[in-house]
């Protein structure tokens, strides 16, 4: 699979470019951080709530998703063969 790129915009204002699976890495790192800063606020644990739960599941989910994207990921080129 050829690498694949993404345009990062910097707070300096610099754009770069990043491997996907770094991107995804520091998306699912800030997504967790969500989760901490939360229970921090709020000042009690997620699952101490059913409509806290549903959050807090939400966001793992999006987090596992965002670090298996790279493997999911199928471009023009890739064998799609069996994928439905």
């Amino acid at each position: 699979m050829s690498t694949i790129k993404v345009k990062s915009a910097y707070k300096d204002g610099q754009i770069k470019l990043e491997d996907l699976d770094v991107v995804c890495n520091k998306l699912c790192k800030k997504n967790n951080s969500v989760l901490f800063k939360l229970e921090k606020y709020l000042n009690k644990k997620l699952l101490s709530n059913p409509e806290l739960t549903e959050i807090r599941d939400t966001i793992l989910t999006v987090s596992g998703e965002l670090s298996r994207l790279k493997d999911n990921l199928v471009t023009d080129g890739d064998s799609n063969e069996g994928l439905q």
